[in-house]
């Protein structure tokens, strides 16, 4: 039997023999072969199944900005990574599970539409941004050779209320297929409408990666309101299923990190609404393993964790701007300046983490990347050309901080000696330091330090010049 020429593969195939005679499906010992494995597959414990996702990151460098623009990057290596999934619906749709297991393996060979039953070596068929990402097996129904039923479409506690769910596609009531959705995002209207099988339990991180890469953008696929709406379809660039199969569960560590960040690396897959409450928490602790790895002297796990925290905070603090926007000075912006943030506890928490970064880069001696960001830090308080604040230096310990790390930086890059020193300037800033927080030691014995290096470098710079000046000889 075959297929008619089928040009979407969301598109109801229509399979006739060489006669014209309607197929009527598989030989009985290969249907029964098929149930007794779903009925196996109901009885185990666990089941887990992976995906390794690779693409030509050469196919990509010329969609660059619209990956940067999506929020992404481009991968480093044609090895995406692996993401595993969990059936844990096997009890409730074992069909159904069976059938996305078999697909993952590839062990039940050619279908009825001349294909392979197997997503190795296949293409992603659609990258839906805040959605989800779908793979098919064109011309083909199932392992079953035909739709499968429905099974349980409504499963008490298990909605599309969050990312990371697995489930199949169809054209309707009863007909299930080879499509397979991982969600990006929660979708209700998906419920009792669509049967889920999993969850992804490890490896989300890869399809965030993916979902920033470039489609032909024909489909509306989310709205964020205010934000930005999403669009997705067919990928310009192939992300390939390079490999699938089922694992061993004893071969999948799936146990917290030791140093307990048990937060997904995408704030969205934390909490799809961006939940104040939920985010903020998820930052405080995100940060405290961060401080916890800086006591350790393990830096550059610190920064990692940082740069996470702060990517917990950036849908509050950009929600937070949107709200301020209409209070702006239309002559600050219209000169290039910035309004000082309202300094709520969620940009407290973004100034605090990012001074902790400028922290780690100052120990690793990266001086000018801590400068640029005590800078960020600083105009966010202080602003530029705005009639808030007029300038002046809020009476923040904040302020204070920003100011010593930023001399301390300074400082530092003035010890090289292809840089130009810049004492005077750290001098001036541990002055402002000390307009608002009089009393602190630590900075007036830093600035008793420096101006001694300043007194050295204006030494040294002297006798420079005195050597120039002599006449030769």
């Amino acid at each position: 039997s075959k297929f008619a020429a089928v040009v979407d593969s969301d598109e109801e195939p229509v399979c006739e023999t060489e006669g014209g005679t309607k197929y009527k499906g598989l030989p009985p010992k290969a249907l029964d072969a098929l149930e007794a494995a779903a009925d196996a597959l109901k009885k185990r414990r666990r089941c887990l199944c992976f995906w390794d996702l690779a693409v030509d990151p050469q196919a990509l460098v010329p969609h660059i900005e619209e990956i940067g623009q999506n929020g992404g990057s481009l991968p480093s290596s044609r090895k995406l990574g692996r993401i595993v999934i969990e059936l844990d619906q096997v009890a409730r749709a074992p069909r159904l599970c069976e059938n996305f297991r078999s697909l993952c393996t590839g062990e039940r060979g050619v279908g009825v539409g001349g294909n392979r039953l197997s997503y190795k070596g296949r293409a992603l068929g659609l990258i839906m941004p805040r959605f989800c990402v779908q793979v098919s097996i064109p011309n083909e129904y199932s392992c079953w050779g035909k739709y499968l039923p429905d099974e349980q479409l409504r499963i008490p506690g298990v909605r599309f209320d969050r990312s990371g769910l697995v489930a199949v596609g169809n054209h309707g009531p009863g007909t299930n297929t080879c499509t397979t959705m991982v969600m990006l995002n929660a979708a209700d209207h998906l419920d009792g409408q669509h049967q889920i099988i999993g969850r992804v339990v490890k490896g989300m991180e890869v399809l965030r990666m993916i979902e920033a890469f470039p489609t032909t953008n024909e489909e509306r696929s989310f709205v964020e309101k205010n934000v930005k709406t999403w669009h997705g379809g067919k990928p310009k660039v192939d992300v390939v299923i390079e490999d699938g199969g089922e694992l061993d569960a004893e071969a999948v560590d799936l146990a917290p990190p030791e140093d307990g960040d048990i937060f997904p690396e995408h704030p969205m897959d934390h909490s799809c609404t961006y939940d104040r409450e939920e985010l903020f928490r998820a930052q405080e602790r995100i940060r405290e393993i961060g401080n916890a790895h800086f006591k350790a002297k393990r830096y550059h796990e610190a920064l990692l964790k940082y740069r996470k925290a702060e990517s917990y905070l950036r849908p509050l603090v950009s929600s937070q701007h949107r709200e301020e926007f209409p209070d702006e000075d239309v002559r600050t912006w219209m000169a290039g300046g910035l309004r000082p943030k309202d300094r709520t506890d969620v940009v407290r928490a973004d100034l605090t983490i990012k001074l902790n970064i400028c922290q780690v880069l100052i120990v690793v001696e990266e001086w000018h990347l801590a400068i640029a960001v005590a800078d960020a830090v600083l105009l966010e308080l202080v602003g530029k050309a705005s009639a808030k604040g007029q300038g002046a230096l809020p009476n923040d310990a904040l302020v204070v901080k920003g100011l010593f790390r930023r001399a301390r930086a300074r400082v530092g890059l003035s010890a090289r000696k292809d840089e130009v020193p810049q004492y005077e300037e750290a001098i001036e800033d541990l002055r402002q330091a000390l307009t608002v927080d009089p009393d602190n030691g630590e900075v007036s014995a830093f600035l008793a330090k420096v101006r001694a290096l300043q007194r050295e470098a204006d030494v040294a710079g002297k006798a420079v010049y005195e050597n120039m000046l002599k006449p030769s000889e």
